[in-house]
């Protein structure tokens, strides 16, 4: 998959999904002079979030500087709370914004954070293939994607990362210092990209479900 000089979108539930759902792809695809932006249409609901929300902005933006990418805030947002019943306000939201993108990234509509879904399910509507041909991937987000009741995230595209790569990934998640707890550490994050090398032949890497792809 070529990510020179695309295009690439990220869109997010929450301020930290980027690095840890793709942090690495992100800085690799920067070097390569791929425009990366990340986009958030969603805003925190519950009490630490709100409490939080000014810090969490400027953490995700400090995040996004040390990986290479631009933030997009959206003016409207929808709440995490209630954002699966608000999939359509979602997809009004981020449809200008997909048109931009060659490639877009988001969460795997597995994930059982709810937030997740409905923005996986928002983009699963702005890409329909009458309408637009985008690639779309998937990433997985620790304490997400691995603790739903049923864990079928089956990765078939892997991005192999090197030790610089792997750093800034790291270094953006420690600038998240209200959310980091057990599970979602920079330490659990650099042990999910050596497991992820281990399985695809290489030292680190990240692992990714294609949902879409054209070969035109």
């Amino acid at each position: 998959m070529e990510i020179a000089n695309k295009n690439i979108l990220i869109i997010i539930a929450h301020p930290d999904d980027e690095t840890i759902g793709c942090g690495g792809f992100i800085n690799k695809a920067s070097l390569q002079n791929a425009n990366c932006k990340v986009l958030l249409p969603v805003r925190r609901g519950d009490l630490r979030g709100i409490t939080n929300w000014e810090k969490l902005i400027n953490q995700l933006n400090d995040a996004c500087n040390i990986l290479g990418a631009e933030l997009v805030v959206t003016d409207e947002m929808v709440s995490d709370i209630t954002a699966d019943v608000n999939v359509h306000q979602l997809y009004k939201i981020i449809e200008s914004h997909v048109q931009w993108a060659d490639i877009v990234l988001t969460h795997w509509h597995g994930d059982s954070h709810q937030a997740h879904r409905a923005v996986a399910r928002a983009v699963e509507l702005a890409t329909r293939p009458f309408r637009v041909q985008k690639t779309v991937i998937f990433f997985e987000i620790a304490t997400s994607t691995d603790q739903a009741f049923q864990y079928t995230f089956s990765p078939n595209f892997f991005v192999a990362l090197n030790a610089d790569q792997v750093s800034k990934k790291v270094k953006a998640m420690a600038m998240y210092e209200t959310e980091t707890e057990s599970g979602r550490t920079p330490m659990n994050l650099e042990n999910q990209m050596r497991l992820r090398g281990s399985q695809s032949g290489q030292e680190y890497a990240e692992a990714y479900m294609i949902a879409r792809h054209y070969l035109i």
